[in-house]
């Protein structure tokens, strides 16, 4: 995949953007759970935003009695678009 494909995935829907903000926030794993609360999603868009947040290396994935999930803080596009939305003010805003 290339730049253009990996940005227009990473941010091809609102409902990823939320979970992205949502992750950031968080700053820990969270569950389908929390990220529905989080965000007002419903769980089964939240499953399929986060399986190609997945795919393109932005969320990681981790089994413990539940599957949680995280930020992938050291992918380059991650740590410029928390950045950004920080400098915007979005991360942190209701």
């Amino acid at each position: 995949m290339n730049s253009k494909q990996i940005i227009e995935t990473g941010l091809g829907s609102i409902g990823k953007i939320k979970i992205i903000k949502a992750l950031a926030e968080e700053n820990k794993l969270a569950t389908i759970y929390v990220l529905h609360k989080k965000t007002h999603l419903k769980r089964e868009d939240i499953k399929n935003n986060i399986s190609e947040l997945v795919k393109i290396g932005w969320v990681t994935q981790s089994k413990y009695a539940n599957i949680m999930y995280g930020l992938n803080r050291d992918n380059k596009y991650v740590s410029e678009l928390i950045e950004f939305f920080n400098s915007v003010g979005y991360i942190g805003q209701q």
